[in-house]
């Protein structure tokens, strides 16, 4: 007995161990999910890849910037054995986007213990909290770093608009579409290809990109914040010696050989630099375009992208540009031009000299050699061998504009080979960068454009968003983070002060950057309704279209094509149609995902049109900024429109005028037109000349001012009234009641499609 009853207990121990295993089993994986202590971090590295597992052998999900903000949820480890984090961020649209990216190049902030003091000066400055976070991390790594707020007085939304404004701000035309523009002239709806300025390199930065460069708040780290750091020479803090060791590994390490590159000078990069942009190219810590091809890290022997340094002509001359070197200034004083050479091949003694001589850092004017020339100084600038410009040399790429025949690099070499202010003609390499940094010195550091930031976006003074040195949307942050290489351990010990823009009505948190790629051409080419004719005509920017039919229609057949072949078009066919209104709505999603929608309001209604197979068979197309011919009328098959000139019922056409008198009547413009009412009826349009009129209905009748079809009360009968009255039988518009009595134009008490058709030939004069 006492063996049966330990055999029961056993039995019920082990049932016990056994629902609580098939328990742990379902409980277990979310235990697992959350026993990951989730860290907030930043890229550090120049741009990074996003995969989607924890190895190279992975795809690529995306690309980040350095700096960009993370949050790590996991860690994995790759086939090889090398740890991996799983990450999590905001990606474009501010959607959430998770991905591995390499252990070795994220950084996590150093934790930070509440200073009171420092607290204090954040709020006296102005910072919004949003700054804070960031700020109280490099407090806590670099304590007598000093914050200041620059209150640009600036609304953040209308600062980016404006340096979003197409040919202001570029990107290298092989970056992610996401962060090339769409707006008119920056994209070529036809061809699905972006605009170039230039040349065809460098393309219109999107609103998106230039929001997350301009946003501070994404570059307050040990690197990036030194494109808020002042650029004025301190000879107390700027040495001989903090140079050497920014430009180790750099030409500008050795010494001249009359050329622009020196005779055994060394490169870190194991790719060296090459001449991407017209007239410049990039050295270590220029930010590289996505979709470039870089590793894991762009600082392991990647080649980076820098764009265009001056004023540029575009590729469409009925835009005007307003930024770079020689934008109009009140000018400098003579004294101000001219300078010392010290005839020294030493390219630190020669920066150095010029930092003096010019008031500027000489870190700064190191790190624009560097940005413009490549680390290895294979700028065709300072070639010193440029065809036509042999022996001038233009270190800093003044005034280096496509113009006309001339290249970028020849554009600015002529200007070098003036003669003229700033030590032109700059013909040996000190001569070039001290005219250089006295030209820099003198029209930017003095005029308060004093920080890498302020060199790009110049968001104070009373030159607003002009007068910018350079175009790429990269430029401060990648030549801020060459700047911070000149600094080391012991030297970003030292009370550092750094200038940081703020805003009025900033959003909540920083700005994201853009990961969406693909093409961005969502429009149609076409949109038709077999048997039918919609109103207004189609254009592919006109998003909604009306459409009444008879009551025995019961299913009407929607055409439409995609103006790009990467794009999907969704809601065509055969569509049944319920009593009343009907929403048909036309979904467009081009290749990067982003979605447009047309949307067709189709309305039964008693004595509506009915399917006519003369019109709407095909798929009616309309380009950009195409109107309708008139509330009725297509330009699909079996119709006839006006000849050329007419514009019979289309907003600016010929209009039915309320006289004095009251009696109306139509102006002409062009010749006689045929054009269709409706299914199987045409009707016959005899204008007449300029400032005649035509009877319009019976010559006797009398009217106000508001009625007899004068539905908007303007004083004129024309198509934007039977628009009007379209959508208020659609039930998409309200009127008045002096409205509704000039839309009652059978005087029946009702405002109906009778009414429409009544107005239409009171518009065409019948």
């Amino acid at each position: 007995m006492k063996k049966c009853k330990k055999a029961r207990k056993m039995a019920v121990i082990l049932a016990s161990v056994l629902v609580m295993d098939s328990y742990m089993g379902t409980v277990s994986p979310y235990i697992n999910a959350y026993a990951y202590t989730e860290r907030s971090a930043t890229v550090n590295a120049t741009t990074l890849n996003v995969r989607s597992g924890p190895g190279t052998t992975y795809s690529i999900v995306t690309k980040l910037a350095s700096g960009a903000s993370v949050t790590v949820i996991d860690e994995k480890n790759a086939s090889d054995g090398a740890l991996w984090y799983q990450i999590r961020f905001a990606g474009s649209g501010g959607q959430t986007v998770t991905g591995y990216v390499s252990k070795s190049y994220l950084k996590f902030p150093a934790a930070y213990t509440n200073d009171a003091d420092f607290e204090s000066q954040l709020t006296a400055e102005g910072f919004p909290e949003s700054y804070k976070i960031r700020l109280r991390e490099l407090h806590a790594q670099y304590p007598k770093w000093v914050f200041r707020a620059q209150k640009t007085n600036l609304d953040w939304s209308t600062a980016v608009k404006e340096e979003s404004q197409v040919g202001k701000t570029l990107v290298h035309t092989n970056s992610m579409s996401s962060w090339k523009s769409t707006a008119d002239g920056a994209y070529n709806w036809d061809t699905s290809t972006w605009v170039g300025y230039d040349g065809s390199s460098w393309v219109t930065a999107s609103e998106d990109i230039v929001k997350y460069y301009m946003d501070p708040r994404n570059f307050l780290d040990e690197t990036n914040v030194f494109q808020f750091l002042a650029h004025t020479y301190d000879s107390s803090r700027h040495t001989m010696e903090g140079l050497q060791t920014m430009v180790k590994g750099t030409f500008l390490s050795g010494q001249s050989a009359g050329g622009g590159t020196s005779s055994g000078s060394t490169d870190s990069q194991t790719g060296g630099a090459s001449n991407t942009g017209p007239g410049a190219s990039a050295g270590p810590g220029a930010a590289i375009s996505p979709s470039t091809g870089a590793s894991e890290s762009s600082d392991s022997g990647n080649v980076s992208l820098e764009a265009p340094q001056a004023s540029i002509t575009p590729n469409n001359p009925q835009i005007l540009m307003e930024y770079g070197p020689g934008a109009s200034l009140t000018g400098p004083s003579s004294s101000d031009t001219t300078g010392t050479a010290t005839g020294s091949s030493s390219y630190v003694n020669m920066i150095m000299n010029a930092a003096t001589q010019s008031g500027v850092n000489p870190y700064v004017l190191a790190a624009m050699i560097i940005q413009e020339q490549g680390s290895s100084g294979t700028g065709k600038s300072i070639s010193g061998t440029e065809s036509g410009y042999e022996g001038y040399y233009n270190f800093f790429n003044i005034e280096a504009y496509q113009s006309g025949s001339m290249t970028a690099v020849q554009r600015g070499l002529w200007w070098a080979s003036q003669s003229g202010n700033y030590e032109r003609p700059w013909n040996s390499p000190e001569k070039s960068i001290l005219g250089g940094a006295l030209y820099y010195g003198n029209n930017y550091v003095k005029v308060g454009q004093d920080t890498f930031y302020l060199k790009k976006y110049n968001v104070q003074g009373s030159n607003l968003y002009k007068h910018q040195y350079m175009t790429n949307v990269q430029g401060a942050a990648s030549e801020g983070a060459v700047y911070a290489k000149a600094y080391n351990s012991d030297m970003k010990q030292t009370a550092l002060e750094f200038k940081i823009p703020v805003y009025n009505s900033m959003p909540d948190n920083a700005c994201s950057q853009p990961t969406g790629d693909g093409s961005p051409n969502n429009k149609l080419s076409g949109l038709s309704v077999e048997g039918f004719v919609m109103t207004p005509t189609f254009s592919r920017d006109t998003l909604e279209y009306n459409l009444i039919v008879d009551p025995s229609v019961s299913n009407v057949t929607v055409n439409a094509s995609a103006l790009s072949s990467a794009s999907s078009v969704k809601g065509t066919g055969s569509i049944a149609l319920q009593n009343g209104n009907n929403d048909i709505k036309i979904a467009v999603t081009a290749q990067n995902g982003n979605v447009r929608e047309y949307v067709l309001h189709v309305v039964r209604q008693n004595n509506g049109p009915t399917y006519s197979s003369s019109v709407g068979t095909g798929t009616s197309t309309g380009s950009s900024g195409s109107t309708s011919s008139g509330p009725g009328s297509s330009g699909g098959p079996g119709v006839t429109k006006p000849s050329a000139g007419d514009d019979a019922g289309t907003p600016g056409g010929s209009n039915v005028t309320i006289a004095p008198d009251g009696s109306a009547g139509m102006s002409v413009q062009t010749s006689t037109g045929v054009m269709q009412q409706g299914p199987g009826t045409t009707i016959q349009v005899t204008e007449v000349l300029p400032g005649t009129t035509q009877a319009a209905g019976n010559p006797s009748a009398q009217s106000s001012s508001h009625a007899n079809g004068d539905i908007n009360g303007d004083g004129k009968v024309n198509s934007l009234d039977a628009l009007k009255l379209q959508r208020y039988i659609l039930g998409l518009e309200t009127l008045s009641a002096n409205g509704q009595k000039a839309a009652d134009l059978n005087g029946d008490g009702k405002v109906n499609s009778q009414d429409i058709l009544l107005l239409q030939k009171k518009i065409l004069g019948l």
